[in-house]
């Protein structure tokens, strides 16, 4: 999820003109093709689908209801242009609620236990695999807290595609029943996507050589020095790389890191067996190599001497006991959708039992860092147990030195990473320290860039990527990324309960004028969940088709 800074809470309300304002506005429930229901005035197919659930679940209009948002410039001005849409029905009376990151992430997990009348507006972050953007989110089995199905949908079918998809291992039957299941939620509407995001980095170009940019956010710092993806960067003349988080860093443990920032301002500090380089191919990072020994079983060799952040050495002990660490905590479904067991063959070898095939198996790996034995429950001297949550410790390229809430995250090199060299990138990263200081508004995060207090920012304002592209004093990249935009419906509350209220909301997203006017065409639109990253899952033909079936009006 992105956001920005965790403060005290406040929130912000943004209040329309009351219904009866509206209705005087309409001038009447008199016009051609309208229907009346009680005091309101609908018109249109979208507003037919309001109006029809509502008399499904005994509402009268108007329904009052809260957009629920993080404290952003452009997330306001898109809940105001939705908030137009819904109030223009007549059938709705909405508020904008803002709230800093940390508690609208609060929000949205106790939602449904606390039966909150909200439609939360969100951005997420998917993967390299089809099953990353709909599982946590649509599946029934994960409902919040444990899960990210705020709404608490739950539809049979949708259920069947996403199990058939994890455990489908031929490619081109997987297309078929991610873009089945895709339908199916579009015509459901448990939730309404709204744009594709870009991965967009702006940086210093008189002090950053060769920056690369990831197109998934949590990765956005990897093009410091990623030597399994063979990309690192320099600086001209300087030693300290300063760059920015959005918002506060709220979790360093990887079993409970459940947003955006965290994952960020971690990503250098954790190493996993494998990752995902920035053309989506899979590589070998902690594991040397791996072969699959029968349809659930792989086998991987370890890389010898690597040293964690607090001396310990790896071993096949430390990839056991950290996967198995996930059981009952917030990202307990990264590992325990597929993983049964763990043999330790010797002390750099291991075997890994799923208890179902599993397509994405790869690229799930790389969800799941390995941490020392002294974090593990049980498996660290008495004297040596760590606490991740007070100090992140990895196999990273970069140790962990200081967090100073709200101002900023600091790391330095670790002297000791396993990586030796070769052609492509140096044994020693050439940049000592990485500092990210937490800046929560775009503008400043902006304005701290022109000063020459920052080198490198990302997802600065929309307005101004055109203005930076065109000075020759930075660099700009810009990839279609695994982020989107997206609302969540209240599924467990009435009238959203009823799936035409939902689909009728969902034709009624300014997705036009939000790509135009709030993002200045920074992105795609989207009407399914699978970002065109993964182009096979979501080609614009697809989106295209998806559009016109269920989302625009007839």
């Amino acid at each position: 999820m992105a956001g920005n800074s965790v403060g005290s809470g406040e929130r912000t309300r943004l209040r329309r003109r009351s219904f009866l304002t509206r209705a005087g506005a309409l001038g009447g429930a008199g016009l051609a093709g309208c229907l009346s229901f009680d005091s309101a005035t609908t018109d249109g197919p979208a507003a037919e689908l309001i109006e029809e659930g509502f008399a499904a679940a005994d509402i009268e209009p108007p329904f009052e209801t809260t957009i629920a948002i993080t404290q952003d410039e452009e997330r306001n001005r898109f809940a105001q242009l939705f908030q137009s849409e819904l109030d223009g029905t007549g059938l709705f009376d909405v508020e904008i609620e803002s709230r800093d990151f940390g508690s609208h992430v609060e929000a949205m997990l106790s939602a449904a236990d606390t039966e909150e009348n909200a439609i939360f507006v969100s951005s997420l972050t998917g993967g390299w695999d089809p099953s990353n953007y709909v599982t946590m989110l649509f599946h029934s089995e994960n409902r919040t807290p444990n899960g990210l199905n705020v709404g608490h949908y739950e539809n049979e079918t949708v259920d069947e595609c996403i199990d058939a998809g994890l455990t489908e291992t031929d490619p081109d039957e997987r297309v078929e029943i991610y873009r089945t299941l895709q339908k199916e939620l579009v015509a459901d509407s448990p939730a309404s996507f709204v744009r594709f995001r870009e991965a967009t980095h702006v940086w210093d170009g008189d002090v950053v050589n060769d920056w690369q940019t990831y197109p998934l956010q949590p990765g956005s710092y990897y093009a410091v020095y990623a030597p399994w993806a063979g990309v690192y960067t320099d600086l001209e003349d300087e030693t300290e790389f300063i760059g920015d988080l959005g918002s506060d860093v709220t979790n360093y443990d990887p079993v409970e890191i459940n947003g955006v920032v965290s994952s960020q301002a971690t990503a250098l500090v954790y190493e996993q067996l494998v990752g995902v380089d920035f053309d989506g191919e899979v590589q070998p990072m902690l594991a040397t190599d791996w072969e699959q020994r029968n349809a659930t079983t792989y086998r991987f060799s370890l890389r010898e001497g690597v040293q964690f952040h607090n001396g310990e050495e790896l071993a096949a002990d430390h990839v056991k006991h950290s996967f198995e660490r996930y059981e009952g905590t917030t990202r307990e479904s990264d590992v325990y959708d597929w993983y049964e067991s763990s043999t330790i063959i010797d002390e750099h070898t291991i075997e890994i039992n799923c208890w179902r095939e599993y397509g994405p198996f790869e690229t799930a790996l790389f969800n799941v860092s390995i941490v020392p034995l002294a974090a593990i429950d049980g498996e660290g001297e008495d004297d040596h147990d760590h606490d991740l949550q007070t100090k992140p410790i990895g196999t990273g390229p970069y140790r962990f030195v200081e967090h100073e809430s709200g101002s900023h995250w600091r790391l330095r090199r670790f002297d000791d990473h396993w990586f030796a060299g070769d052609e492509t990138v140096p044994a020693t990263p050439p940049i000592e320290t990485v500092t990210l200081e937490i800046i929560t508004e775009q503008s400043s995060r902006q304005a701290a860039l022109e000063r020459g207090d920052l080198h490198f920012s990302y997802n600065l304002p929309s307005a101004s990527l055109s203005d930076f592209e065109e000075n020759d004093d930075y660099g700009v990249g810009r990839r279609v990324s695994g982020g989107f935009d997206m609302i969540f419906y209240p599924c467990y509350l009435p009238p959203f309960s009823e799936p035409s209220v939902r689909r009728g909301c969902n034709m009624l997203v300014p997705r036009e004028r939000t790509l135009e006017t709030v993002y200045h065409g920074i992105g795609q639109l989207a009407y399914t969940p699978i970002s065109p990253l993964l182009e096979d899952y979501a080609g614009e033909s697809f989106q295209e088709s998806i559009a016109n079936e269920y989302v625009r009006p007839n």
